[in-house]
This record gives structure tokens, C-alpha cells and sequence, in this order.
């Protein structure tokens, strides 16, 4: 730096050019200033700053700072440092306020210069004598260091070799482990506290649950594809429990959700297996440990549930055919075979009422109604009969077409299970006449002549075609109502007159007719007795039931019971909310108009549905088969008192169906 302001001093003397020495001044400043930073941070990380050498650093650095605040005050070179004159070159005033600048920093600040250089020198003596010292230290530390590192060699050689013997030992267990766990059937996982699967697991496990790969999935994304929601949560629920010490896990274990569930797997030909699997869970962990992992156990029970329900299977059909014969052996023989043959009858016809053409929804209504009516009817006879079996068969048919019946829009498809339920009731017709054979029952000749049958009057009825004309109505109309009564916590008595006078063509229309009056009298009409005796009447109805040939024109069926009678206002009640009719119509509707809506499909006041009753069938029914015999239905009713059917069937029918028959 001196050399540099000298030169500077020199140039402006001599008119030279001086700004070279000034940016190399300026240079030199910057740098020293940056290279005293630079050992203060150098002693600082070396933990050498509160000493001697520290203190010559301070100083040093006090000295410079004055030094370099006086060469920061050198004036920037603005303008020309010379002018010529007629004596030669001089200095512009710029060039003099250097030069006296210059001057002054070589006059005043050269003691502070060589103090600078002087104590930087005895700091890089004292430094030289530290590192000699550190150099001493550092010899000794690494002698010693040596020694240990032989020590640790030598310990380190004896460690290896017994790491390398319990390398071979953990590979010859994990050689067993791997052996085991791709020996065993069952799928062995692990479920941490984070409720993931552990790395190791048995090769059985991607096999039973199909999946490539398994190691570090959650339980839950295993699970999820397998089960059901609330299967899922209720599985969540029961591992934690499993994590508390004081829940004893054998006593829970009859409540884990996954000891069987349902799975079905895709197959290798697009279709799709059905399997059973069985999960259980185990604490893993010392005599005094908490549990750290949960061991999970898979094991396919496919074979054990499709033989356990084998066994149930034939247990129960063995239970039912039991059932079914003991039924047959209580029925009537007569009316056994004139019920199966008229079932048939009903079943083909609601076959071809499904099979018939027509998409439309009108179409497909008429065909639900068509068949809800065939089976509501053989349903109550069946009852009646006692075949409860059957009778069970075809309320489970029922319950499917009333499902159909509340929906908006109707498809063919839609229909298919009533196809499977009616081709199962014909395979249960075929059963009990095959039970009937094997058992040595009598033949439909026999049965028919023994139970009162004339086998060659085959005149046609109504609805299902040729049928024997069937004397035991009355029987068939007791055993009918007991049964419903029983059911129904009810007492009745039935009264029949005239029924012998029921004409061959009418039998089965007075029958089916009857059948459904006394179910709706029973369940709809009669009072419960603690309800009957309230009301002043005797604790048994009683259901009256006659056939009159004496008007010129018509044969007359009457059916009364002496029960609650009609409610005006519940009939009206019921069309309003079923949107048969508005507020404003039904204002304007006198009783007559109002009763006729019991004979609308799908019309019941009941407030539950039956086997017998709420589906708004039975009076449906009856009115469809007065119509198909050009008949009229007629009603009376007084509340809380009676209500009377009155049926009007034209002889002409009648007469009609004879002659055709005897031609």
C-alpha cells in the first residue's frame, strides 16, 4: 500500500497518469479488509479467540480500521487530474485534493502502517508456536489412538467371527422359518399396531387371498376387497380390543367378524369361485411384554361350511319331507288330489300368463295381477288342506310379486324369479305325488270315489278347466277357517247350507270364492274375543256361508259374519292415501262408490301384511272370477255388526258348460 501512495504521489508530481495506483489502492484495501475477516472467523473456529493471539488480533484490527477509514477517504477521480498551461502541465484542483490526501495518509499514518506489520507478525509467531504445540498433542493422540486401534482390531476380529457364527445360525433358523411358513396350508401374517402386514408371511397366504404380493399393505386394503363395510368396521373394532392387555382375547374370540366370511375370486375363465375363509388373531409377545404385533392366522373352510351345509341340508329335508308326509297323511285323499290337480292347473296358467306376448307396462301389470291372483287362490286352499309346506311356497312367490307390484317400471327380467318359484311349486306338486306313490296311497280313481268324488263328472269351471265335482265343501271351509282363526288369535264357527246344490261347473268357482271370502271375514271381519265380549257379542263369530238354485235366472252365494262390519271412513281413508282419489272426489263419492274400492287390486285396510291377508288381493280375486262367469257381486254392511256378500252366478253358464261336456 505505501508503494502504491508513493507512486500516486510521484504520478501527480510528474503529471503522470495515477489512476492505475489508485484502483490497485482501492484493491488492496478490500482485500486486507476481507482477509482480517477471515482470520478472526479462522481463530474463532479453531476456539482460540479469548487468547493472546486473539488480543493481537483486536489490536491489529483497530489499527487498520483507521488506516482503511482514512484510504476510504481518498476522492474518487471525477474530472481531469491536470491542465496544460503556457508553462507546462499543472494540476486541477481534483488532482491537488489527491495529492494532499495521498500526502497526508504518507505523513500520518506510516507509524500506523509498520504497527500493523508488526503486531500480524508476532500474531503468526504466536501461531506457529500453537501449532507446534497442537502438533505435539496430536503426535501423542494418534500414538494412543493406534494402541486403541489395535485393541478395537483385535476385538473387532473377535466379534466378526462370532457374528459371522451367529450369521450362520440366523440363516439356518430363517432358512427353517422360510421352510415352515412354505410348508404350512394356513396363511400366517403379522398386523402391527399400525394396523399393516408384516414382511414375512407364508406363501399359502397370496394363494388363499390371491394376491401377488402382501408385505406392508394395511389390514384394511387386505380386507376391503373381501368383506362388506360393516363387516370391515366391526373387524377394526374387534383388533383393538385384542390391543388392550386386560381384554382377554379367548374370551372375545367368539365375537371376531372374520371367523367365516363369504368370498368369490374371478376365475381364469371371466367367471367367479365362491370360497370360504377364516381369520383369527393371536397376541404375539414375552410372558412380560405388552404385544407388539398380532398374529394372524387364513385358512380355507370351504370344504368344512359346504359339509356342514350337506348335513343341514339333508337334516332339514329330511325334517321337511317328514313334515310333508305327516301333512299328506292328514289331508283329506280327495280333496288332496283335487287341490294338486287344480294347483297345476293355476301354476301352467300363470306360466303361459308370463310367457304371453306384450312388453308394454299395461302388459306387464295385467301379467303380475293375472299371476298374484292364481296364487293368492290355491294359497288359502292349501292352507286349508293343511299343506303348509306348499302354502309357505306360495306366499314367498307372493312376496316377491308384491315387491314388482310397487314398482314404477316393470321389465321381463323382473319377472324371472317368479318363474323359478313357480317352477319350484311344480316341482313340489311332483314330490308329493311322488310321496303319494311311494307310500302306497290310493289311486286318483280311488281317491275320489272313497272321499265322495264322481270321477266322470268333468264339467268345466271358470278358471282352471276340468275338475271333479267335490262334495266335502263344508269340511274344506272349517278346517280353513280354524286354521286362519288360530293364526290369528280369533274364534269362529262356519255355518254352511246349500252346498250340496252347488252345480259340477260352479264347484271350483264357489270353492275359490269362499276360500277368499273367509280369509278377508276372518282376519278383516271377526273380532278378537276379549273384543267381541266388550261389545256385548259372544267370544265365537260366526261365518255363514249358503247356496240358493231357487231364482229363475241365477244361483245365489251369500257369505256373512257377524264381525266389525266395513268403515266407511277407513275405506275412505286408504283410497286417499294411495292417490286413488282426491280430496275434492272423494267429497262427492256416495257409499256405494266407496265400497266398490275393497275390490280394487292392491286395496287393503290392513295394517300389516299376513300370510292371509294385507296384500289386496282376495276381494280382487273374487270379483275377477264373478266377471269371468258373466256373475254380479252385491254387498251390505252395517259397522260393527255384519257384513253379507251377495254372489249372483247365471245358470245359463252352467247349463252351457253341462251340454258342451256331454256332447
Amino acid at each position: 500500500m505505501r508503494s502504491e501512495l508513493t507512486l500516486i504521489q510521484r504520478d501527480l508530481e510528474t503529471a503522470s497518469y495515477a489512476g492505475e495506483s489508485l484502483r490497485s489502492l482501492e484493491q488492496l484495501r478490500q482485500s486486507s479488509t476481507r482477509q482480517f475477516q477471515e482470520l478472526a472467523a479462522a481463530l474463532d473456529g479453531a476456539h482460540i479467540a479469548a487468547g493472546a493471539e486473539a488480543a493481537d488480533l483486536a489490536a491489529a484490527a483497530r489499527d487498520w480500521q483507521e488506516l482503511d477509514h482514512s484510504l476510504a477517504g481518498l476522492p474518487d477521480i471525477r474530472g481531469e487530474l491536470y491542465a496544460d498551461t503556457a508553462s507546462g502541465s499543472e494540476l486541477t484542483p481534483v488532482g491537488r485534493r489527491i495529492k494532499r490526501h495521498v500526502d497526508t495518509i504518507l505523513e500520518g499514518q506510516s507509524q500506523r502502517m509498520l504497527g500493523v506489520s508488526g503486531t500480524l507478525g508476532h500474531l503468526a509467531g504466536a501461531l506457529r508456536v500453537r501449532v507446534d504445540d497442537s502438533g505435539g498433542e496430536l503426535r501423542s493422540l494418534l500414538l494412543g489412538g493406534a494402541a486403541v486401534a489395535g485393541v478395537l482390531l483385535a476385538l473387532m476380529l473377535y466379534y466378526g467371527a462370532l457374528s459371522r457364527r451367529a450369521a450362520a445360525q440366523a440363516a439356518t433358523a430363517q432358512r427353517q422359518v422360510t421352510d415352515i411358513l412354505g410348508t404350512v396350508r394356513e396363511g400366517l401374517f403379522l398386523v402391527g399396531r399400525d394396523m399393516r402386514i408384516g414382511e414375512t408371511h407364508s406363501e399359502s397366504l397370496k394363494e388363499l387371498l390371491r394376491l401377488p404380493s402382501l408385505g406392508g399393505r394395511s389390514l384394511e386394503a387386505l380386507l376391503g376387497p373381501l368383506v362388506d363395510e360393516r363387516t370391515m368396521l366391526a373387524a377394526t373394532k374387534y383388533l383393538g380390543l385384542l390391543w388392550k392387555d386386560k381384554v382377554h382375547e379367548d374370551l372375545i374370540e367368539s365375537v371376531n367378524p372374520l371367523s367365516q366370511i363369504e368370498v368369490s375370486f374371478a376365475t381364469a375363465r371371466g367367471g367367479q369361485e365362491l370360497r370360504y375363509l377364516s381369520f383369527t388373531f393371536r397376541r404375539v409377545r414375552g410372558a412380560e411384554a405388552s404385544a407388539d404385533y398380532l398374529l394372524g392366522s387364513v385358512s380355507d373352510v370351504t370344504d368344512r361350511v359346504l359339509l356342514a351345509r350337506e348335513l343341514q341340508q339333508v337334516k332339514s329335508e329330511g325334517e321337511s319331507q317328514a313334515a310333508l308326509l305327516l301333512e299328506l297323511l292328514r289331508a283329506d285323499a280327495g280333496m288332496l288330489q283335487t287341490f294338486l290337480a287344480s294347483a297345476d292347473a293355476a301354476i301352467r296358467k300363470g306360466n303361459a300368463m308370463l310367457t304371453a306376448p306384450g312388453a308394454e307396462q299395461e302388459d306387464l301389470k295385467r301379467k303380475l295381477l293375472g299371476v298374484f291372483r292364481e296364487l293368492h287362490g290355491m294359497k288359502g286352499e292349501a292352507a286349508a288342506l293343511g299343506l303348509a309346506s306348499f302354502a309357505q311356497r306360495v306366499h314367498s312367490a307372493e312376496e316377491i310379486l308384491a315387491g314388482l307390484r310397487g314398482r314404477a317400471v316393470l321389465s321381463g327380467n323382473d319377472f324371472l324369479p317368479v318363474v323359478v318359484r313357480l317352477d319350484g311349486l311344480m316341482s313340489h306338486i311332483a314330490h308329493i305325488r311322488s310321496l303319494q306313490e311311494r307310500f302306497g296311497r290310493p289311486s286318483p280313481g280311488r281317491q275320489a270315489e272313497e272321499a265322495g268324488f264322481d270321477p266322470s263328472a268333468t264339467l268345466p269351471s271358470a278358471r282352471t278347466g276340468a275338475v271333479p265335482a267335490m262334495k266335502p265343501l263344508r269340511e274344506l271351509f272349517q278346517a280353513l277357517a280354524r286354521d286362519i282363526a288360530h293364526k290369528h288369535a280369533r274364534r269362529v264357527q262356519v255355518q254352511a247350507e246349500g252346498l250340496e246344490r252347488v252345480p259340477a261347473a260352479y264347484v271350483r268357482v264357489v270353492k275359490d270364492i269362499c276360500v277368499q271370502m273367509i280369509r278377508n271375514a276372518v282376519v278383516h271381519g271377526i273380532e278378537q274375543p276379549e273384543r267381541r265380549m266388550q261389545l256385548g257379542k259372544r267370544a265365537e263369530g260366526t261365518l255363514k256361508i249358503s247356496f240358493a238354485d231357487d231364482a229363475p235366472e241365477d244361483y245365489l252365494l251369500t257369505v256373512e259374519d257377524d264381525g266389525r262390519g266395513l268403515s266407511y271412513e277407513d275405506i275412505l281413508e286408504r283410497a286417499l292415501s294411495l292417490g286413488l282419489i282426491t280430496p275434492q272426489q272423494a267429497a262427492a263419492l256416495d257409499r256405494t262408490a266407496v265400497y266398490r274400492f275393497i275390490f280394487q287390486s292392491g286395496f287393503s285396510t290392513a295394517a300389516e301384511v299376513s300370510e292371509h291377508a294385507g296384500r289386496g288381493v282376495g276381494l280382487d280375486v273374487v270379483s275377477a272370477m264373478v266377471r269371468e262367469c258373466g256373475g254380479r257381486i252385491g254387498l251390505v254392511t252395517t259397522p260393527g255388526q255384519h257384513t253379507r256378500f251377495r254372489i249372483a252366478l247365471p245358470k245359463a253358464a252352467a247349463a252351457s258348460s253341462a251340454a258342451s261336456s256331454a256332447a
